[in-house]
């Protein structure tokens, strides 16, 4: 019994050359079309013939496929064609005429900064589609590590060893409090200042952030609690209805006037936060992902030189 060929002893150009003689009817046009010498073709459809352990042509005075080869002419141009398909794909890929865009960020990031980067990207990559989670801050690097987003963007988080961080910018941290409150006329307030406030708490891991760097700096200084809650939007609506303080990145400041809220410089001393990209470790991007980090260095880039 002839053994079956395996697909190493098939190959890309034997099946085109096989596709081309019988389109042209002559080993000799084929070669025309390929751009080979006509020994070249007959060598590769005879190293095909041998591999499949069958005769595809009746090489006679004129060149016809074989029962066989009618029969196997069909498979081989649809290989042909998916892979022509394929490239046609990874070209479209990497051009970004198709994609998906898979994105994580803490809602109020998501909604603020990250929707406007969205926003260029979809304006010059208008056939890449877009999937954006929003969550807490503390859920984007376990949203990257499943899977679920293929690049996350939020403050600095403990990763663990399967996801990596690029770090993208700084953001200054502002206090913010009611319209009504005392300090709401100030362009700045020291900590110092905030030692008898109450404070409403949105990330148990920016909360241990901000206690650490207030404790470097002066031990006896503390937060407060007045309330707890999941999300930023939650936390600027109880400050607005005058439930506490809340120290929260700057990007928030365009939600100010939904809430009745104040911005105001903080000093003694002065906050800034650490963002970055993250993205699962050893896992190589897509070109929609590649093009959308790209962008958010240069957006950040152009807002660190104000």
């Amino acid at each position: 019994m002839q053994p079956s060929p395996t697909l190493n002893a098939l190959s890309l150009r034997q099946m085109r050359a096989f596709a081309a003689v019988a389109r042209a009817g002559s080993f000799t046009a084929a070669a025309r079309q390929l751009h080979l010498t006509q020994s070249a073709v007959s060598m590769l459809v005879q190293q095909l013939e041998e591999a499949l352990g069958l005769p595809l042509f009746d090489r006679g005075q004129n060149v016809t496929l074989t029962e066989a080869g009618r029969q196997l002419l069909p498979l081989a141009r649809r290989i042909l064609d998916d892979l022509q398909q394929m490239a046609e794909g990874a070209s479209d890929l990497r051009s970004l005429r198709t994609g998906l865009l898979r994105v994580v960020a803490p809602q109020m990031l998501a909604c603020t900064w990250v929707a406007a980067v969205l926003g260029e990207f979809e304006a010059a990559h208008p056939e890449i589609g877009l999937r954006m989670a929003d969550a807490t801050a503390d859920a984007v690097v376990g949203t990257v590590r499943r899977g679920d987003a293929e690049l996350g963007v939020g403050p600095e988080r403990p990763t663990g060893e399967d996801v990596a961080r690029t770090f993208l910018m700084d953001v200054p941290i502002r206090l913010v409090c009611a319209a009504g409150h005392a300090l709401a006329g100030r362009k700045a307030v020291a900590w110092d200042e905030l030692r008898n406030e109450r404070w409403v708490l949105y990330s148990s891991e920016f909360n241990r952030h901000l206690e650490r760097h207030l404790h470097a700096h002066d031990a006896s200084l503390s937060l407060q609690t007045a309330a707890e809650v999941e999300y930023l939007t939650t936390a600027l609506a109880l400050v607005g209805v005058g439930t506490g303080l809340a120290a929260v990145p700057d990007y928030a400041r365009s939600f100010a006037d939904n809430f009745g809220l104040r911005f105001i410089e903080l000093r003694g001393p002065e906050m800034r936060r650490p963002y970055y990209i993250y993205q699962r470790r050893g896992l190589a991007l897509s070109p929609p992902a590649l093009a959308f980090v790209e962008l958010l260095q240069q957006r950040a880039a152009r807002a660190a030189a104000g």
